[in-house]
C-alpha cells in the first residue's frame, strides 16, 4: 500500500501597494543639452546673453551647480545656472501643495478627552493645524466617562479652549453639539487670525 500525503501551500497575501505619486519631470541638464548654444541666465537672474553651451557649462562648474533647460522650444533654448537637487525639491514641493489644495474641503476628525495631558495636547493641536492649513475643516470631538459625564459645562469650555490654542488660529463653526456621552464641534481657518499673522510679519 502507498501512503498519499497532501501538502497544501501555504497562500501569501498581497501586500497593498499605494500608488507612487507623481514626481515633476526633470529637464535636460549639463552634458544633456544637445543644443551649440543657449541664451544664459545667471544663478541670480541676470540675462547673460547668447553663449555657447560647453562656456555655459564651464561657468555653472565654477560657481558648483548646474546648468539647466527651462525653455527648449526658444530659439535658441534658454538655460539657466541653479542648482538641480534644490529647483527639483521646490518643484515637487509646489506640486505637493497644489495637490492638498485640490484635496482640499474634507472635514477630518481630531478626537480629544477631558482630561488630556500636555504631550497629548500638543499632538492634537498640530494635527488639527495641520489640517486646518491643508485647507480642511476639523471635527474636534471629545467622549465623556463616567462622572465626566455630569460635567458638560466644563467640558464644552475645556473644548473652547482647545480651539483658541490651535495655531495659526481658528474658531467653532456653528454651536457645540452636546449628548450625554460626548460633545463635537467642527473647526475652521479663522480669518482674522491669518490677516493678523500677515500683518505681524
Amino acid at each position: 500500500r502507498y501512503t498519499v500525503e497532501l501538502y497544501i501551500m501555504p497562500t501569501r497575501r498581497r501586500r497593498f501597494r499605494s500608488r507612487p505619486k507623481p514626481q515633476p519631470k526633470k529637464p535636460p541638464s549639463n552634458e544633456e543639452i544637445s543644443a551649440p548654444e543657449v541664451r544664459l541666465v545667471g544663478d541670480d537672474g541676470t540675462q547673460l546673453g547668447v553663449v555657447a553651451t560647453k562656456d555655459a557649462l564651464a561657468q555653472a562648474q565654477e560657481l558648483n551647480s548646474d546648468l539647466v533647460l527651462v525653455a527648449a522650444k526658444a530659439d535658441p533654448p534658454v538655460a539657466r545656472i541653479l542648482n538641480l537637487g534644490k529647483h527639483m525639491y521646490e518643484q515637487r514641493k509646489k506640486q505637493a501643495k497644489q495637490r492638498s489644495k485640490g484635496k482640499g474641503g474634507d472635514i477630518k476628525g481630531v478626537r480629544i478627552s477631558f482630561n488630556l495631558g500636555k504631550h497629548d495636547l500638543d499632538i492634537r493641536l498640530k494635527q488639527a493645524d495641520k489640517f486646518l492649513t491643508e485647507g480642511h475643516k476639523v471635527k474636534v470631538e471629545m467622549r465623556l466617562r463616567g462622572r465626566e459625564k455630569g460635567r458638560v459645562a466644563l467640558a464644552q469650555k475645556k473644548m473652547e479652549e482647545f480651539v483658541t490654542q490651535v495655531p495659526g488660529g481658528a474658531i467653532i463653526e456653528g454651536p457645540i453639539s452636546t449628548s450625554i456621552r460626548d460633545l463635537s464641534a467642527v473647526v475652521t481657518r479663522s480669518k482674522t487670525a491669518k490677516a493678523t499673522t500677515k500683518t505681524t510679519d
